[in-house]
């Protein structure tokens, strides 16, 4: 992956969730719910290519991405008792901006995203690599799993507030972002 590449995947994996909670005011649902709905597209789009399509291979990403969603909806219950699911979903898809509900820029912002992706590494490599591309998603879903984990952990240690358990959240998804793409900065 060549650094332009790895900058424009760091300013839509990182940038936008960053940008909802200084300018927009999301809290931690939020940032997790627009995470949830890009891994949701990639993993659609996994389903979707008929190179990826094999149980085998979907079957570790697709058990991770439900691990995912389970325990941001635990962590969320653990931080908020009387926090609701559909509740926060419609806070979150309903929110408007310039009159304009998020949810419907959102969603096909992130389906675009994810064909500029894949037209990116076809025109790039030459080559669609379903095998790596799915790879990639099972592996960052197990580390958006774990990360959870952490802050679970550390909820139940320490008691922090949310400003800091939503810089914890961001500065643990940027390293996770960076650490995958790190022959990116390894190459000149």
């Amino acid at each position: 992956m060549k650094k332009a590449q790895l900058v424009s995947e760091i300013l839509g994996d990182f940038l936008l969730p960053l940008l909802g909670y200084i300018w927009w005011g999301w809290d931690l649902y939020f940032i997790l719910l627009f995470i949830i709905f890009d891994l949701s597209i990639r993993l659609f789009f996994a389903f979707y290519r008929k190179e990826s399509r094999s149980t085998q291979l979907l079957l570790r990403p697709s058990l991770f991405y439900v691990s995912f969603i389970i325990l941001s909806h635990f962590y969320m219950v653990l931080t908020e008792p009387t926090w609701r699911f559909t509740t926060a979903f419609s806070d979150f898809f309903w929110y408007e901006d310039f009159f304009i509900p998020q949810g419907l820029i959102l969603l096909p912002l992130l389906i675009y995203t994810e064909r500029s992706r894949q037209r990116m590494e076809l025109l790039t490599t030459g080559a669609f690599d379903a095998l790596a591309q799915v790879k990639k998603l099972g592996s960052r879903l197990l580390a958006a799993t774990i990360i959870l984990m952490l802050m679970s952990v550390c909820l139940a240690l320490f008691n922090w507030s949310e400003t800091v358990e939503i810089l914890f959240f961001l500065a643990a998804w940027l390293l996770l972002i960076i650490s995958e793409n790190k022959a990116a900065f390894l190459k000149d």
